[in-house]
């Protein structure tokens, strides 16, 4: 049975405000970089295809009440169902490091420019902490709040931004080499791990008809937004986009009104970095989630913290930490690798794992009418 921790809206809020959020970060000058004026379409083709591993991960949900986990074990035995669970926990881990990392030097360059990087940001790992022991309920009750703030926010910002914007600046188009605009959605793959969000989802809310159809369009939404984004970065920028990192915070920086009354566009830049956090706990949380089940511990009972969780959070916190310590001059090092590297374990899990995901619930119940586990 559905243990209703979120309800459709909530995950067509995740897909939307979340997954646009941590784009609209580094991702416009990393583009820049590899494809110049055609950044839009890396953009566009990593779209296309997470938007059909979102709805693929979405027909799943409403095909079954049990979560991936829950028709693994029925497919493929317990074993198998824990160690997928603890791959997706280090997967999680991975999605949230770089992203991380971006924040770090976000807070650092944009909010707190004279105090240290590590000082700054080692609050947010208190809140990450506990909002990370708190489940998957959790992200759905702040996504209510988060939305409507971010799009304010962002809808703000395009407003004080929109005059400065030149779109003969992405012309001509397609002029690109294939290779590098390739590259460019190979190096840009890790700010894509909605498919394995989605995945996540199922068994946790009741997918009824028409709700496929509703969290495809919310995530579909991000897609044109945020690719509307990059064509306003690189109208206001075109060569110099490359170097102009943080874009969600340079946007705006030359509406008339500033010049009088100071940086107001920090204020709706605040609202969207709060967004962006969210989605970042929101993997932790995840994370959490699969060790828990791992472990066949409960994370939440009622209002409650477990302590399996409580420890999980703690511990995949302070691997985080010390991984950002360690990592603290080192963001271009850790994106390369990534790029390099990484990519395939995000192909992996949240490209082609949603994509197949249907096929696991025949194997399931061909699994179940052969007397295998249930």
């Amino acid at each position: 049975m559905y243990k209703t921790e979120l309800c459709t809206r909530q995950v067509c809020f995740i897909m939307f405000a979340y997954s646009a959020a941590g784009k609209l970060l580094m991702m416009p000058a990393m583009l820049s970089y590899y494809c110049g004026n055609d950044l839009v379409f890396p953009a566009l083709f990593a779209f296309a295809l997470q938007t059909a591993a979102v709805w693929a991960a979405a027909y799943f949900s409403s095909k079954t009440d049990k979560t991936l986990f829950a028709l693994a074990k029925d497919a493929f035995g317990g074993a198998f169902s824990a160690a997928l669970q603890w791959l997706f926990a280090l997967f999680f881990c991975a999605a949230a490091l770089l992203p991380m990392l971006e924040q770090k030097l976000f807070v650092q360059s944009i909010f707190y420019e004279t105090i240290p990087s590590l000082v700054t940001f080692l609050p947010f790992f208190v809140f990450s902490v506990y909002a990370g022991s708190k489940g998957v309920r959790n992200s759905g009750r702040v996504a209510d709040l988060a939305v409507p703030v971010f799009a304010c926010c962002v809808a703000a910002l395009a407003v004080m931004s929109a005059g400065e914007c030149d779109l003969s600046w992405l012309l001509p188009v397609l002029k690109t080499p294939a290779p590098r605009i390739f590259r460019g959605v190979r190096s840009s793959l890790y700010n894509f791990a909605d498919g394995a969000v989605m995945l996540m989802f199922a068994g946790r809310f009741a997918c009824k008809k028409g709700d496929c159809a509703k969290i495809t369009a919310s995530y579909a939404a991000a897609g044109v937004g945020v690719m509307l984004f990059l064509a306003l970065f690189y109208g206001i920028y075109s060569s110099l986009a490359p170097d102009r990192y943080f874009a969600v915070s340079q946007t705006a920086l030359f509406f008339g009104p500033l010049s009088l009354v100071g940086r107001l566009d920090l204020l709706a830049v605040y609202g969207v970095e709060a967004c962006m956090l969210f989605a970042l706990v929101l993997y932790v949380q995840l994370a959490v989630a699969c060790i828990c089940g791992a472990l066949s511990k409960e994370q939440t009972l009622g209002r409650n913290v477990r302590p399996a969780a409580a420890v999980s959070s703690l511990a995949i916190n302070a691997v985080l930490l010390a991984l950002v310590v360690a990592f603290n001059d080192a963001y271009l090092v850790v994106q390369e690798f990534y790029g390099r590297f990484l990519w395939a374990a995000f192909v992996a899990f949240s490209f082609a794992l949603p994509l197949i995901s249907p096929l696991l619930l025949k194997l399931a119940g061909r699994r179940a009418a052969k007397g295998g586990p249930a």
